[in-house]
């Protein structure tokens, strides 16, 4: 048997595994679409399956890399080229197979669970293989499919075969076979990367529509296998005993830590008694509720406003709220990443990756959103990147979201819209959630937006139209962590995203919503390579994010908040509560910033590891802490010997409320605990 030529057998398997792919894609639009999408999305099915197709030729591309290539290797010495001849056809009739059986699994995966491949089809193995194998033999027709697969297999296999039989190649020296293939190797390699620009292709490109049938049509079963399996390596275990943490905390036991907590009992039904606390009754906000908007932005760091003024404006439009509205100038994020602290904002929990596995699809008792959706708000998500991005789309549709938008629906919305790598411009995602809000309104429904901001990331740009405020880089020249000319990009950047959330407010203040919308506003985390930081003096401003509310006057309470308290994310949404909702049970993680509070319990925590309060620091706060004293400016932190009894103090509580929330969501998942007292 004679080797089969390397580029010849390269084009045929990959035009025939494209072609592949596409009739499975079709299957799955005509079997499980709408008719109506042929016609009236022709132009988002187009994109979907051009797409696709590049998603199809990556695949393929890594696997002929893989397989066939070293089989060509072996086949071009005359001493193995029979066992690489073999070796060869074995390659091609496998990635075949592969192709086809998987792309099969994945058409009737989305018949039932309809959505694409997820972590959830790990169960085969992971649940009870045997029960599993059982019911898809019942429910599924596994004979004629699996005589199809083998079947489509053999004849793309025998007509690669047939298009690349060496002839009167094979008496071509192995050196020049060798130069024929160089290029169609590095060709290969280019299409497995699957693009020209600076990241490769990747799940978020699958986003080319406003419709997520649309989307789903994208990714081949390959890569969505590839992205599940991401997933799942990345998403937490969560065992059968919920205590199982506890120890690391501190605490032998649940009735230790309830203790710690000034709970009586320490049962599980005690401390969640402890956990949820009930808005006061209020008979305006039960008549009258609130919008609410909720932007968590890109990278948006407090340190970098100490450098705004007139000739370095950093803030545009947001300048006059930032003094104007509420400030909380010693702020922290829950966590140090954009995914890790959008799920501490959204379940309360500690432990992340949570939600891109199977965990996603439990509705979680202490979500943020849950208290909104039981007073009968519609609560949406919108965000500026696509909702392919950590399973995000598939996993807060269980966290008491009604609806998700991201940036295909946005695209829908405004053809022209602008978008970087990472999803489209603020400023159209300020002006949808605007919208949304107008639409809302006009509707009599009361709203709650959480929104997710894009723009402010690497590699850092602003739409071509933009019309840059003033900036004075040498004002900051002394602070920059990077050269100039990348630091300046990154000013530009903040300057932009800042001025449209300024210009944002201002649209909702000027009109009829200004006096009926709550907004909030902070960073995810600050913007990590602008300005450079030496630990530990310098920890207060490497993780501090603005907290910002705008409070319209008739929902004001009493009380003015104190501006300087140290607190953080785990705060926000229980003022919500307190601004908004009448009567109502919520998780308290956190406290109400509009009420008063003691000193001590006045504290913030950032990755639920670092602590910090006007009595100092604990850096960290878990294990062996080490604590530090401020300077006289309340800005730098010295090493303090011995760590003063009030700080401990507030680092026990610290202690005391992480175990609660690692407990009680291992306790949420282990029990599947969908209701609470």
């Amino acid at each position: 048997m004679r080797p089969l030529q390397f580029h010849r057998s390269v084009w045929a398997a990959l035009a025939l595994g494209t072609l592949g792919f596409l009739a499975f894609r079709l299957a799955q639009l005509l079997r499980y679409g709408d008719a109506a999408l042929i016609t009236d999305q022709a132009g988002d099915l187009g994109r979907a399956f051009w797409m696709g197709a590049r998603f199809d030729l990556k695949a393929l591309s890594v696997m002929l890399l893989l397989f066939l290539g070293p089989a060509s290797v072996v086949a071009m010495p005359a001493l193995t080229r029979r066992v690489g001849a073999w070796l060869q056809r074995g390659a091609v009739a496998a990635i075949f197979f592969v192709v086809n059986f998987s792309a099969a699994c994945q058409y009737f995966y989305y018949g039932f669970y309809k959505t694409p491949f997820t972590p959830i089809v790990f169960g085969l193995y992971e649940d009870d293989t045997v029960g599993v194998l059982a019911s898809i033999w019942s429910d599924f027709p596994v004979v004629t499919a699996s005589l199809g697969v083998i079947a489509l297999t053999a004849f793309q296999s025998w007509l690669v075969f047939r298009f690349a039989s060496p002839g009167s190649a094979a008496k071509r020296p192995w050196a020049k076979r060798l130069a024929i293939s160089i290029p169609t190797v590095l060709i290969l390699a280019l299409l497995a990367r699957g693009t020209l620009s600076n990241f490769p292709l990747h799940d978020q490109d699958a986003t080319v529509s406003a419709d997520p049938f649309v989307n789903d049509l994208v990714r081949n079963s390959l890569q969505t296998l590839y992205d599940s399996s991401k997933d799942r390596r990345a998403q937490v275990t969560i065992g059968a005993n919920p205590a199982v943490r506890l120890p690391a905390y501190g605490f032998a036991s649940l009735a230790e830590l309830g203790r710690a907590l000034g709970s009586t009992a320490g049962t599980p039904h005690d401390l969640e008694g402890w956990i949820f606390r009930r808005t006061p009754r209020n008979p305006m906000l039960a008549a009258h509720p609130p919008h609410v908007v909720f932007a968590l932005m890109e990278s948006w760091g407090a340190h970098a406003l100490k450098f705004d003024s007139p000739e370095n404006n950093l803030t545009g439009a947001m300048g006059r709220h930032l003094k104007r509205d509420f400030l909380f100038r010693n702020f922290f994020p829950s966590q140090n990443g954009t995914h890790p602290t959008l799920e501490a904002l959204l379940l309360n929990s500690p432990l992340t990756p949570l939600t891109q596995g199977q965990y996603g699809l439990i509705s979680f008792s202490a979500a943020a959103l849950r208290p909104f959706k039981e007073r009968g708000y519609r609560t949406v998500f919108v965000y500026g990147g696509s909702n392919a991005w950590r399973s995000l789309g598939r996993a807060l549709k269980h966290q008491y979201f009604d609806e998700t938008y991201d940036i295909g629906d946005i695209l829908a919305r405004y053809r022209d819209a602008e978008r970087t790598v990472w999803g489209v411009y603020d400023e159209y995602l300020f002006r949808f959630v605007h919208d949304l809000l107008l639409k809302a309104d006009a509707e009599g429904q009361k709203i709650f937006v959480f929104l997710m901001s894009t723009t402010n990331h690497p590699p850092h740009s602003v739409p071509s139209g933009y019309q840059q405020l003033p900036i004075d880089p040498n004002s900051m020249r002394a602070y920059f962590a990077k050269d100039m000319e990348n630091s300046v990009k990154q000013v530009q950047t903040f300057q932009y995203a800042t001025h449209q959330l300024g210009l944002f407010i201002d649209g909702v203040e000027s009109g009829p919503l200004g006096r009926k919308t709550i907004v909030v506003a902070t960073g995810d985390h600050i913007l990590r390579t602008l300005l450079q930081y030496h630990l530990p003096s310098d920890a207060k401003d490497q993780y501090r994010v603005p907290g910002y509310f705008y409070v319209p006057k008739a929902y004001l309470p009493a009380t003015l908040p104190d501006l300087d308290r140290y607190s953080g994310h785990r705060d926000i949404f229980p003022t919500l509560y307190g601004l908004a909702l009448s009567d109502t049970l919520y998780p308290a993680y956190g406290e109400n910033l509009f009420a008063p509070l003691p000193e001590e319990r006045q504290f913030a925590m950032v990755s639920y590891q670092l602590l910090f309060s006007r009595q100092g620091a604990l850096l960290p706060y878990l294990g062996k802490p080490s604590a530090f004293r401020w300077d006289d400016t309340q800005t730098s932190l010295l090493q303090a010997d011995p760590a003063p009894a009030a700080l401990l103090e507030q680092g026990g509580q610290a202690r005391a409320l992480t175990a609660l929330a690692d407990w009680y969501t291992r306790y949420q998942v282990t029990a599947r605990k969908l209701t609470r007292p």
